[in-house]
């Protein structure tokens, strides 16, 4: 978006008197940052007359045992308002900056881990230290640790919150949100609907491309992407790559798989050999540089330099200040489709402490960024994310108040809806996901010279070493 776009955003949410977060990024810093919400100080008195009406109701309608015309629930809470500054853990601000901006409440971000990867070992440590937090953010790889140890996560229903709140959600939200007790204790604010962004000048200079319309038609599956990619190396002479790492190629097409890692105890391979036949043959004929790192400074520069033709993104990725951008879409030369098959890229969960202490105010948020499909539809708008919210999304794609000048004032939405409709991420995650993962990509990069089944090998010996309690096939 704009700065204008946002700006503009920011005043429409600001003036609502019912106004009550790839997936985050890298972070490094160490320390808490303070980014209380300038909104809330821009918030008129008519605002926080409204915000506190809209929680005595709730509370009334609680104490009634009622519902809420709109079917949400009335449970009771039962966390407590000792302090007045709502403190969220993660292991990155790119979404809740945006968050900030338009929240209406005193709150603050605090930073554990470097990435997604690295959090979800230091979130315990840090969960135990006794230090302030109210809310922490968790990732489909490894949420399962969490919200199955009551230890780390309390019930949504202790802010008031339950199932019934969620009745417009993409159902797999909730469901990946539950813990294996049939309690809620994880609420997302975006479904990760994901596409193949790819540069315009260069599609229509290498492959003579000139619509999105005629560039799904070149890569509309996995046979039609590989002839492409063959094309697009013979017209560049080999300087343009189809996708720029193997790791963005591996999400798109293991997610639409919708497969487990393991099958109760034992590691299933079946996807991971299937890809690794395909990813061979690009690497062996020129199509994808498998020296280019996910999210390193060369998985940028390839972008910035002309150097790939596309990038496999999610919603998270397409926002002002996000990996599009990041990545050159500054130019508004990208456009994005759907690409050889539909496919998601994690997703990210709002979780309660038990020790939580800013009851009213982590409520508030949660229901403002995940329930809410006003506030939600104002959030999309603001952040370029797709928002959580059936009725939220279908308004913005009917009206089209939706224009991302990152690609040409494309509606990222409109393509990515299908998407979102269809993911059943919550069939195939488990506990392992992420380390398996990980442990795959690394394996099959440094031994990309190997046949499959030395790769496959390899990745089940080290796959065992870190997780003794499971066996191989």
């Amino acid at each position: 978006m704009s700065k204008l776009t946002r700006t503009l955003a920011l005043l429409a949410t600001l003036a609502m008197a019912s106004s009550a977060f790839v997936a985050c990024g890298g972070g490094t810093t160490e320390s808490t940052a303070d980014t209380t919400s300038s909104a809330a100080d821009a918030a008129s008195s008519a605002d926080d007359a409204a915000a506190a009406s809209s929680e005595d109701d709730a509370a009334a309608s609680s104490e009634d045992e009622g519902g809420s015309d709109d079917g949400a629930s009335a449970a009771a809470v039962n966390l407590p308002d000792t302090d007045d500054t709502l403190t969220i853990v993660c292991w990155t601000d790119a979404d809740l900056a945006n968050m900030f901006d338009l929240y209406g409440g005193n709150a603050k971000y605090q930073n554990c881990g470097d990435n997604g990867g690295d959090a979800s070992t230091k979130y315990a440590t840090y969960l135990n230290s006794g230090d302030d937090v109210d809310l922490f953010v968790a990732e489909a790889g490894w949420i399962l640790n969490y919200i199955n140890d009551d230890s780390f996560s309390a019930p949504l229903s202790d802010l008031g919150i339950t199932e019934a709140d969620y009745k417009d959600a993409y159902q797999y939200t909730v469901e990946i949100g539950t813990d294996n007790n049939g309690v809620l204790k994880g609420a997302s604010w975006q479904a990760a609907a994901g596409g193949y962004a790819y540069n315009a000048d260069l599609a229509e200079q290498y492959l003579g491309v000139t619509t999105p319309e005629d560039m799904q038609k070149k890569i509309g599956s996995w046979k039609d992407f590989e002839a492409t990619a063959k094309e697009l190396k013979e017209a560049s002479d080999g300087k343009v790559t189809i996708a720029a790492t193997i790791g963005g190629l591996w999400q798109a097409f293991s997610t639409a798989k919708n497969a487990a890692w393991v099958d109760g105890t034992t590691i299933k391979t079946d996807v991971a050999k299937e890809f690794t036949d395909m990813v061979k043959g690009y690497v062996d004929n020129g199509y994808i540089d498998p020296s280019v790192e996910q999210w390193s400074t060369d998985w940028t520069n390839v972008g910035l330099n002309g150097e790939t033709l596309g990038y496999f993104y999610s919603t998270w990725c397409l926002g002002e200040g996000a990996q599009l951008e990041q990545n050159g879409g500054n130019a508004g030369n990208w456009r994005i489709v759907l690409g050889p098959q539909p496919f998601f890229w994690g997703g990210s969960w709002l979780c309660v402490s038990p020790n939580c202490n800013t009851a009213t105010e982590a409520a508030n948020f949660i229901r403002q960024f995940t329930v809410d499909a006003e506030s939600m539809e104002e959030y999309a708008l603001y952040s370029g994310d797709f928002v959580n919210n059936k009725v939220a999304m279908d308004k913005i794609i009917a009206d089209g108040s939706n224009s991302n000048p990152l690609l040409g004032g494309q509606d990222q939405f409109a393509i990515l809806a299908d998407v979102a409709a269809g993911i059943k991420m919550s069939d195939s995650i488990s506990k392992y996901d992420q380390n398996l993962k990980d442990t795959f990509l690394t394996v099959l990069k440094d031994n990309i010279s190997s046949d499959t089944d030395t790769i496959l090998d390899a990745f089940k010996t080290q796959a065992l070493a870190d997780n003794p309690d499971l066996s191989a096939e």
